[in-house]
């Protein structure tokens, strides 16, 4: 009942008897050796044609490196279909321990032994090219080695195939993988106008050109694009660099990946406390085990730096003459006055409180944001010669007008600092606070009024400082009512679950209907059950109240944390947005001469690392429209996140590695004061936890391009890789290295060499 008959003289597992170098051999010669002898060969093939009526497959050894004419004897003796196997003999894994002993179970002799799998793919081709080249167009030729899908199947086709023979890839995937690479196989021959598989088969081989006569061009490697970065880095509005400085904690360079950091942007220790590190939900390890702790890493590094007495790399401040006054000394007005000084810009910040910091200082509670992390920074903008000017409050005390007449340009950050309500009944009843006047209060040591059972209106991080605040200073009972699930919470997960361990309760999918009081104070809150119905703008779904779904809860304390609105003083008479915010374009410009804005003056109550992001966009954009082609300062870059489809291809394999765990104070000796309550990771932990990244962006972490490239052609300009074109001999190497497949061969001339 067979099809066909296949003739094996090419299977070395037969007898390890290919002939050696030497003219030695292994054995008897039989098998593999007999199929190199072509008049013994064809006497076999002749004699079975005689017998047998169905067709004759012959499978030929590739050691012996005469394939083809060994193949031609073979047709001409009758054979219907020759072909090579995906074998090659090697010396296999040594046993380092007793070297001379076989690594193979159940084995005594070391020997040479049969190796297949993907890797023989490239000589595969080369086998079934030869035996076309030499044979013609219309024998049948089978193709084999390394044929594991619809890609490497066509090319063993194209190179002179007929039939694909298939052997270590069922091992590894299983039979199933066939029809898969069957399907994808047939819509490629369509898309590219093949009908049948002998349309394909003897594309390439009248094309194989001998190297004398190969045309070749002068050319050039070169990036397709510059700023392919990790998900984490593209993910970061201010695209800090995590890549880089991860790779450097990771290989023990410390004082490397403090340098990276703090010349990417100002705040950075800062954010290595407080910020809600979108770079880690858009980590690549995500979708295997757990994010990088990115946060804690960089935090880190920068504890480092301080005991260690690390300053920030500096560069020569060369005055330009041009001075720039900043309104608001928050995380936004810091970064900018930190930067055009660094321009050579003689800067002033103007803020209406007694101290610089805005929300770092009178909003961030000291268990998340130490003083001494804010003080630093705001040091190190002072001692690049920026003058802070306290008790200056926009539209009293200063205007952009008169700021206009005595400065080149006027940067207005004076952030989101009026707490909004529900706009509910009983919102002026006494027990009612905003939360930004509660956490202002606590800053400045100030009485609050604060209650036993505190309620606190709101998902987002201000809404559980307050709460964890709140439990610090006493309150017996604190309740946080959201109005949607857990999942659409603003607050990260870390920082909710800190505040369930310290006693905080949070109620989801509830909403305030109304403040319940009894002789103009505070009794409690009537409250409705929510479902989510459809997205809204924010792109989450939007609650939606179920009818006699109410319920009260008793409180004397109610503290609103729903959002945070902009005081532009109407005398100013600058344009606004239709939230009420600050009106600016991408760089920050306002529309009006000489005035640029940024930070929550612009975009609502936002997070320090998008105010460091408009900062800097800002900053640059003031550079280039004061000092022309002699701006320092460069505005973001357009990043382009990495395919994660390859990075997880080619990690997907490894074993999954789970975050290093953080040694939090215990929640019942953290909640009854305002010490910090996350310690910074050992040295042990940070680099096990660096040791966790893909390196999957291009760049410093990568830098293949740069490691392999034996011209030096490639450098490390800061965190990305640059290529001097002059010192490139066009090898190619890099491009078949390049994980990401983001470099490119280019010609530099059309006349050929």
């Amino acid at each position: 009942g067979a099809h066909a008959n296949e003739l094996n003289m090419c299977c070395p597992n037969m007898s390890y008897n290919v002939e050696l170098s030497d003219g030695g051999t292994q054995g008897p010669r039989t098998g593999a050796s007999l199929g190199q002898q072509e008049t013994a060969i064809m006497e076999i093939i002749r004699a079975i044609k005689r017998e047998v009526k169905i067709p004759l497959f012959v499978k030929l050894t590739p050691e012996g490196g005469r394939i083809a004419l060994v193949a031609k004897c073979c047709f001409d003796a009758g054979a219907d279909m020759v072909g090579g196997t995906a074998n090659r003999l090697a010396i296999h894994h040594l046993d380092m321990d007793n070297p001379t002993h076989s690594p193979i179970m159940l084995q005594d002799e070391i020997s040479i032994q049969c190796m297949c799998s993907d890797w023989v793919h490239p000589l595969g081709l080369r086998d079934v090219f030869e035996m076309r080249k030499l044979n013609g167009d219309q024998p049948r030729i089978s193709g084999a080695g390394g044929v594991k899908d619809w890609r490497t199947g066509a090319q063993m086709i194209l190179c002179g195939a007929d039939t694909l023979c298939v052997c270590a890839e069922t091992l590894i995937s299983g039979f199933d993988f066939v029809s898969k690479a069957v399907i994808e196989l047939k819509q490629w021959m369509k898309k590219h106008g093949y009908q049948n598989v002998q349309e394909m088969h003897n594309v390439v081989p009248p094309k194989i050109t001998a190297a004398p006569n190969v045309t070749l061009y002068a050319g050039t490697a070169r990036l397709k694009n510059q700023c392919l970065s990790a998900p984490c880095v593209d993910a970061c509005p201010a695209h800090v660099p995590a890549q880089a400085y991860i790779s450097k904690i990771a290989d023990g360079e410390y004082r490397e990946a403090f340098d990276i950091i703090t010349s990417a942007a100002p705040l950075q220790s800062v954010c290595g406390f407080i910020c809600d590190h979108p770079c880690e939900k858009a980590c690549t390890r995500s979708i295997k085990d757990e994010p990088l702790r990115i946060k804690e890493l960089k935090r880190f590094v920068l504890d480092m730096g301080r005991e260690n007495g690390w300053v920030p790399s500096k560069t020569g401040i060369m005055a330009n003459g041009k001075s720039v006054a900043v309104v608001g000394a928050g995380p936004s007005g810091l970064t900018a006055a930190h930067l055009l000084a660094r321009a050579g810009y003689q800067v002033t910040v103007f803020d209406r409180e007694e101290k610089g910091g805005g929300m770092l200082r009178y909003a961030i509670p000291l268990f998340r944001l130490p003083e001494s992390i804010l003080k630093n920074e705001i040091d190190a903008v002072k001692a690049l010669g920026v003058t802070f000017k306290f008790k200056s409050e926009l539209g009293k005390d200063l205007t952009v007008a008169g700021l206009k007449k005595k400065f080149d340009a006027v940067y207005l950050a004076i952030g989101a600092q009026t707490g909004l309500t529900s706009r509910i009944h009983g919102e002026k009843a006494k027990g009612v606070l905003s939360a930004l006047d509660f956490l202002k209060k606590v800053s400045l040591g100030q009485k609050t009024g604060l209650g036993k059972t505190v309620v606190v209106i709101g998902g987002g991080f201000t809404a559980i400082d307050s709460a964890r605040t709140a439990v610090r200073l006493g309150a017996k009972e604190v309740y946080v009512l959201y109005r949607r699930t857990r999942d659409e919470m603003p607050a990260t997960p870390e920082e909710v679950f800190e505040a369930e361990e310290e006693g905080v309760k949070v109620m989801y999918l509830v909403s305030p209907n109304e403040v319940a009081v009894k002789g103009g104070k505070v009794t409690g809150v009537r409250m409705v059950n929510c479902v989510l119905g459809e997205t809204d703008a924010s792109e989450r779904r939007k609650p939606e109240p179920v009818a006699c779904a109410e319920f009260s809860l008793d409180a004397d304390t109610v503290i609103f944390a729903v959002g945070q609105g902009v005081e532009v003083p109407a005398s100013e008479k600058l344009p606004l947005s239709k939230w009420k915010t600050l009106q600016a374009d991408k760089s920050g410009f306002t529309g009006v001469p000489g005035v640029w804005a940024g930070g929550d003056a612009t975009l609502g109550a936002s997070s320090v690392i998008k105010a460091v992001a408009c900062a800097k966009q800002a900053a640059a954009s003031i550079d280039k429209a004061l000092m022309g082609a002699k701006a320092m300062l460069k505005p973001l870059e357009e990043t382009a996140a990495v395919d994660l489809e390859k990075v997880l291809l080619r990690k997907g394999t490894e074993a999954r590695m789970w975050r290093v765990p953080l040694h939090l104070i215990s929640p019942d000796k953290r909640n009854k004061n305002f010490k910090l309550c996350v310690p910074t990771l050992s040295e042990a932990e940070a680099v096990k936890e660096a040791s966790r990244c893909y390196r999957c962006g291009c760049g410093v972490g990568c830098q293949v391009c740069y490691d392999i490239c034996k011209m030096f052609a490639w450098d490390l300009d800061g965190t990305r890789v640059s290529l001097r074109e002059k010192d490139c001999v066009a090898c190619g190497m890099c491009i078949w290295r390049c994980p990401n497949d983001n470099i490119e061969m280019v010609k530099t001339s059309e006349k050929p060499i």
